[in-house]
């Protein structure tokens, strides 16, 4: 199976693209610093923009990040879904994924493919946007960076847009994108 070849790439400090349900994303274990480096070499990613975290679980999430008991409520309310919660990072999370912020954006998709793979490698995932712009990839053959393996699953993407962007610390709207509509009921935002 595509996932089991994927998360052994991975293991060997391979990077991956997959898909989630806003697109598809490239990846690099979180532990993997040459890795995480290679994921701002493909994209042409300004060093000093961070990456995200995804996880595949609350139990991974809580070992990531600081959470107090309201952000906790919120962020089970927004998540598994097309959302990013930003949070307090703990010390496990690398600063080469913050670019040295305190903060960290981290995503637990609802996607099948992207939670399998993640639980198959047994980490998180430093990732971002398999796009060299801002548009959201929906075909694998439409990548537009080079990577270890990709991960197909088309089919899997249900948006159009990236992940609404949500400051949990400040109870902000950082980015609008998909789950917007849920993100702002959860904040109490019209």
């Amino acid at each position: 199976m595509e996932t089991e070849k994927a998360s052994e790439i991975l293991k060997l400090g391979g990077i991956i693209a997959f898909p989630t349900e806003t697109g598809y994303k490239v990846g690099a274990g979180i532990m993997n610093e040459q890795a995480i480096m290679r994921i701002f070499e493909i994209k042409k990613r300004p060093i000093n923009k961070p990456l995200s975290i995804t996880v595949s679980s609350f139990e991974m999430l809580e070992k990531l990040a600081y959470l107090s008991k309201e952000q906790r409520k919120k962020a089970k309310e927004l998540l598994p879904g097309p959302v990013t919660v930003v949070l307090p990072k703990k010390e496990l999370v690398s600063d080469l994924i913050t670019r040295g912020n305190e903060r960290v954006g981290i995503n637990f998709p609802e996607n099948k493919i992207a939670t399998e793979l993640i639980d198959k490698l047994g980490l998180p995932l430093a990732t971002a946007s398999a796009s060299l712009s801002e548009e959201v990839i929906k075909k694998s053959d439409q990548l537009e960076v080079n990577v270890d393996f990709v991960v197909r699953g088309d089919e899997e993407i249900k948006y159009s847009q990236s992940n609404t962007l949500v400051n949990l610390v400040e109870l902000r709207i950082v980015r609008e994108g998909a789950g917007i509509k849920k993100v702002k009921e959860v904040l109490n935002m019209k």
